[in-house]
């Protein structure tokens, strides 16, 4: 993957933010389990991905709330009693598609996912989710989502949740000044020059990732910057 240009845009915490491989590990009382499954014909792809799993039935209620966020979003259907024949039916999914789209198989294309949990805020657990995709042309893409779900009922968090309406324009401004800072320039036309928010000017990412003391928000390549400069974290 290319190396990213900046690290996470941080802000501490403020008063205004409200025929698989399977392995387990454990997390906060859950277990997750690593589910992996690729084929490399009619062309290269690879799902490696975590998913939650109780110990008790209620705990396996909000895995299954979790679990089926992350099928629902990522593998286009949910099943949360077997999740090993989800993976395998999206691959398969995957190749008819293709073989549909280019019934000589001469494009070089590969599609490889994954995705992983990780400890955030006290009560919550974030999962970051990228696609490595190459189906042709000058590049491949990679594309980041990150969720962020309340460990005590698997629902997930979102900004409209998370940041209070009447503040929306003061973390934009954080997130600006935190963006400045990253790339040592002081001004909105500084940045523009050297390509960030060319295009769009500053949104509060969807994408952000819950730590102990700070959240961080997450932009893919185009979404603020070119793709020559990769993300902006």
């Amino acid at each position: 993957m290319k190396e990213r240009l900046a690290s996470y845009i941080k802000i501490f915490t403020l008063p205004i933010l409200l025929s698989g491989c399977i392995e387990t590990s454990r997390w906060n009382g859950m277990e997750f389990v690593n589910i992996q499954d690729s084929i490399i014909s009619p062309y290269d792809i690879a799902i490696d991905m975590e998913f939650a799993n109780g110990k008790n039935p209620e705990q396996q209620i909000i895995a299954n709330n979790i679990n089926a966020k992350l099928q629902d979003l990522f593998l286009e259907k949910v099943d949360t009693t077997n999740l090993p024949s989800t993976i395998k039916e999206y691959i398969k999914k995957l190749c008819d598609t293709y073989k549909q789209e280019d019934i000589n198989y001469h494009i070089n294309r590969s599609d490889h996912l994954k995705g992983r949990f990780e400890y955030g805020l006290n009560g919550t657990v974030n999962y970051i989710f990228t696609e490595d995709y190459y189906g042709g042309g000058a590049h491949p893409t990679s594309t980041t989502v990150i969720l962020c779900f309340n460990a005590e009922t698997g629902s997930q968090i979102t900004t409209n949740e998370l940041v209070v309406d009447s503040c929306r324009g003061k973390l934009i401004d954080k997130l600006t000044e935190k963006l400045m800072k990253n790339v040592n320039v002081n001004c909105i036309d500084s940045l523009r020059e050297l390509g960030y928010l060319d295009m769009s000017d500053m949104f509060i990412s969807d994408n952000f990732l819950l730590g102990k003391d700070s959240i961080s928000f997450y932009y893919n390549a185009y979404d603020i910057a070119p793709y020559a400069y990769g993300s902006t974290t």
